[in-house]
């Protein structure tokens, strides 16, 4: 009986034992579910829209602040990793070198109506997606506008000299806004060569400043002897380092014209080479008709003969380029600012045969002076771009480089001599229609694919909408295409598959009736456009011209 009351008393323990563990594998259970409901309820985010900036590169210039993180990815998805911290962004927000500037090309919004921009920094080091607030109408979070550039402060001093032909420590250290007497210098590469400094070649920007834009040459050794005049300056944001524009004095030299450090020129001064013999040569000096002076500028023509003295006749005799002394003056030209007078009013002939000199040309002796009368002209004409109202009777918009697709259409240097009004009396007027009518110089260089290096030609294959939006669809109103320029993106007829441009079409008649029918040399012409959409593909820049924009009034 005990050992049957023992054996009760085991089963009653079995069975609490049984329960208490049936109880506590319950428990677990329970709990392994809550904790995997709990895992599994952890949500992440997901992109609603995600988009590839089209703006103008150079307004998508950014620079990070340190308040967020660079990830791989929108930080709040779901295998997002860190590219770089916060701590690293915010080093580098205030780096002194320019390679560490930030460019935004992507931008995507999140089902939490968070914004997240992709950036790349300028160097190509880091690049990733980083918050960038609540909304895509301007950079917040992580980010903020940043300008590469910066306008050099005034200078302090405006009346003193450029240094000659050297470069000083003043010079390489300058940051602040060039003199009056540096502006109007002329200067050398200092140290031509391949480096890949600043100093040594030149830039289609300041080095850094703009994303992907380089070197305009890669050696400067073939310019050693070429001049340069600076047409603009600026200042590295954040080296603090002044930056000039140059434009080479002679145009076969055009190819070196680029952005450098100030630092990396050397100013330069002719030293006048004393070339004059009485018995062979001939001076030509130049008188200003508007005030009777002479100018300091002269020219010596030298005969190549060895037989001539000092007052003979020179007319019959050429130099060793054959010319006779009319055509050395054809050949040489004015003085900068100045046109010859001619003594029939019309332009100079290639033998100089109607230049006004004193004494004549057929009084020329060996040893005298020549003086050739000029009179000064204005600058060349420049023109300035608006685009069409879609309501008649408003005025025309102004158009901004930015509005382009390229920037403003650029023209070759040999283009715009041609085609613009160039120089000219201060006093005298051209003929608006003449340039810029349908059949004009201009019209035609604008839409030429061998001056004009982002004129484009779009076909009736594709859709194409007026400044309405109003869908083209009668043949004959483009029956040969539009020509023109592609202008950013139009988000109105944008689709995934078709993103739209604006695409600009010169219009002559528009033109002619917003200037007078004459202006005076020098003027800025209004170049009116028409707007059109369009979701035909732009092709690439043509980068083979070298083409320029010193035509277009900024």
């Amino acid at each position: 009986m005990y050992s049957l009351k023992g054996g009760t008393k085991m089963n009653k323990n079995l069975k609490r034992s049984i329960y208490t563990g049936i109880a506590a594998l319950s428990f677990v259970a329970i709990a392994g579910t809550v904790n995997a409901t709990n895992a599994s309820a952890k949500s992440y985010a997901k992109v609603t829209s995600n988009k590839t900036l089209t703006t103008d590169g150079t307004t998508r210039n950014v620079n990070v602040n340190g308040t967020n993180a660079l990830y791989t990815k929108a930080g709040t998805l779901k295998g997002a990793k860190t590219v770089a911290t916060k701590a690293t962004l915010s080093n580098l927000s205030t780096s002194k070198s320019s390679e560490k500037n930030w460019r935004a090309y992507k931008v995507a919004t999140t089902n939490r109506g968070s914004v997240y921009y992709k950036v790349v920094s300028f160097d190509g080091t880091y690049r990733g997606w980083i918050y960038g607030g609540k909304s895509t109408s301007a950079y917040a979070g992580g980010l903020k506008d940043y300008n590469t550039t910066t306008d050099p402060t005034a200078s302090t001093d405006t009346s003193s000299s450029a240094s000659s032909y050297s470069t000083t420590s003043s010079q390489a250290s300058q940051t602040s806004a060039l003199t009056t007497a540096q502006k109007a210098a002329t200067y050398k590469i200092a140290t031509p060569g391949t480096t890949n400094d600043g100093t040594e070649v030149t830039y289609s920007y300041p080095a850094w400043t703009q994303y992907k834009k380089g070197r305009v040459i890669t050696d400067s050794t073939p310019y050693k002897d070429a001049t340069f005049k600076i047409t603009d300056e600026t200042t590295r944001t954040r080296e603090g380092d002044l930056w000039v524009k140059i434009e080479a004095t002679d145009s076969a030299n055009s190819k070196a014209n680029g952005w450098i450090k100030y630092s990396g020129l050397t100013t330069y001064t002719t030293t006048p080479v004393s070339t004059f013999n009485a018995d062979t040569s001939v001076k030509i000096a130049y008188r200003d008709t508007s005030t009777g002076k002479t100018l300091s500028t002269t020219n010596t023509w030298t005969t190549s003969s060895s037989s001539t003295k000092e007052g003979g006749s020179a007319v019959n005799y050429t130099n060793s380029d054959g010319q006779t002394i009319g055509k050395y003056i054809y050949s040489k030209g004015a003085p900068s600012g100045y046109k010859i007078t001619t003594t029939d009013s019309k332009d100079l002939a290639t033998d100089g045969s109607n230049a006004t000199v004193t004494p004549s040309l057929s009084n020329a002796t060996f040893g005298a002076t020549l003086t050739v009368d000029v009179t000064p002209v204005a600058s060349m004409t420049k023109v300035k771009y608006e685009v069409a109202s879609a309501t008649t009777g408003n005025a025309n918009s102004t158009l901004s480089s930015s509005d382009f697709l390229y920037g403003y259409p650029a023209l070759t240097a040999s283009a715009q001599t041609s085609s613009l009004p160039v120089g000219g009396s201060t006093s005298g007027t051209f003929t608006v229609s003449s340039y810029f009518g349908s059949d004009g110089t201009f019209t035609k260089a604008l839409n030429s694919t061998s001056s004009s290096n982002s004129v484009q030609t779009i076909k009736r294959n594709s859709d194409i909408w007026d400044a309405s939006g109003n869908e083209i669809i009668t043949p004959s109103v483009i029956a040969n295409g539009l020509t023109g320029f592609f202008g950013q993106t139009d988000s109105t007829k944008s689709t995934t598959s078709a993103p739209a441009h604006y695409f600009y079409v010169y219009n002559a008649t528009k033109t002619l009736a917003a200037n007078a029918s004459t202006m005076n040399n020098g003027s800025t012409v209004n170049i009116v456009f028409d707007r059109y959409s369009t979701n035909t593909t732009p092709a690439s820049l043509n980068s083979d011209l070298n083409a320029n924009t010193d035509y277009v009034s900024k």
